[in-house]
C-alpha cells in the first residue's frame, strides 16, 4: 500500500503533503513556486505579434500567426518539473497513493504530463485549487470528497 501523498497544485505554487498514519495533519514535503505562472500573458510577452507582407503587398501587412504563449509555455515547464520530481519519488517508493488537487486548467495539463507510474498511483484526484489552505484542512477536505465519491 504505502504512504499517501498529496499533491495540491495551481499554474503558481505546488505543494506534496505525506499523510501520516493516525494523524488528521499531513506534513509537508515540498513546495514549489512558479511565479511566472503568475504573470498574465500581456506581461510575459516582450514585443507585439510581427507583421508580414506578401509578394507584391507593399502597402497592406499581415499580422503573424502567434506562436504558443510564453505563459502556457512556463506553465509546461512547471508541470515538467513536478512530473519529474513525482516520477523520482515513485522509482525510489517514497508513496504508494497520490492525491491530486489543482486548479482545473492546471489539473489538464498534470494529467498530460504524469508518468504511466505517476498516472497509476493516483488514488484520487479533483479540480479544486486548495494550495493555500493549511496542511489540516487540505486533508479534510480531500479525504471528504474522496469518501463522498467512494460512497
Amino acid at each position: 500500500m504505502g504512504k499517501t501523498w498529496m499533491l495540491v497544485a495551481n499554474r503558481s505554487r505546488a505543494r506534496l503533503l505525506e499523510v501520516q498514519p493516525g494523524s488528521d495533519t499531513p506534513l509537508e514535503i515540498a513546495d514549489f513556486a512558479n511565479p511566472e505562472g503568475r504573470a498574465h500573458g500581456r506581461d510575459v510577452r516582450t514585443d507585439a505579434d510581427g507583421r508580414l507582407y506578401g509578394k507584391g503587398e507593399h502597402t497592406q501587412g499581415h499580422a503573424a500567426a502567434k506562436e504558443p504563449g510564453l505563459l502556457g509555455h512556463e506553465v509546461e515547464r512547471f508541470a515538467d518539473e513536478l512530473r519529474d520530481y513525482l516520477d523520482h519519488a515513485r522509482g525510489a517508493q517514497r508513496f504508494g497513493q497520490l492525491w491530486v488537487a489543482a486548479a482545473p486548467a492546471f489539473l489538464g495539463v498534470l494529467r498530460n504530463k504524469m508518468t504511466h507510474s505517476v498516472r497509476a498511483a493516483v488514488e484520487f484526484e479533483i479540480d479544486k485549487d486548495v494550495s493555500a489552505e493549511a496542511p489540516r484542512d487540505i486533508y479534510r477536505q480531500l479525504r471528504d470528497a474522496r469518501d463522498a465519491r467512494s460512497r
